[in-house]
């Protein structure tokens, strides 16, 4: 996937946890979500369940909403030490098509678009310096 070494993109396609940040009205917002990779558009989709009582309001599409910069935070902990990717991008909230993330999920989903890239732990050693770089902007495409 463009703006990932092979080590990053290995990575997350074994992670699909991940912790998105938001910031509508300046208060930050963290929450844990389900990362799906779209290696062929490439970009990272963000979907959620289907709960009981239908599509429910989620403040991290509306702080997208108001505010498309977000952070993307998948990382772990081995007994080598830590590792993980960061991904500081832009956000677009679509109406539909989630559903075709993964059987069971809302149509409303969260498409982000890979700015820069931080990694630490991947490619380097666990404590070494993290690896950041900018990513070429893409552009949205239609689900």
């Amino acid at each position: 996937m463009h703006g990932f070494s092979d080590g990053e993109f290995a990575y997350l396609l074994e992670h699909d946890l991940a912790r998105l940040a938001t910031a509508a009205g300046g208060t930050p917002h963290v929450v844990p979500v389900r990362i799906h990779l779209q290696p062929d558009r490439g970009m990272i989709a963000v979907g959620s369940r289907m709960l009981p009582g239908g599509v429910r309001p989620r403040r991290y599409r509306r702080d997208v909403r108001s505010n498309p910069e977000v952070s993307l935070v998948v990382d772990d902990f081995t007994e080598d030490g830590p590792r993980g990717v960061l991904v500081q991008g832009i956000g677009r909230v679509h109406p539909k098509g989630g559903e075709r993330l993964k059987p069971g999920y809302e149509p409303v989903w969260v498409e982000i678009m890979p700015l820069a890239v931080a990694s630490w732990g991947i490619d380097t050693a666990a404590y070494d310096p993290p690896r950041s770089r900018p990513v070429a902007a893409g552009t949205f495409t239609a689900p």
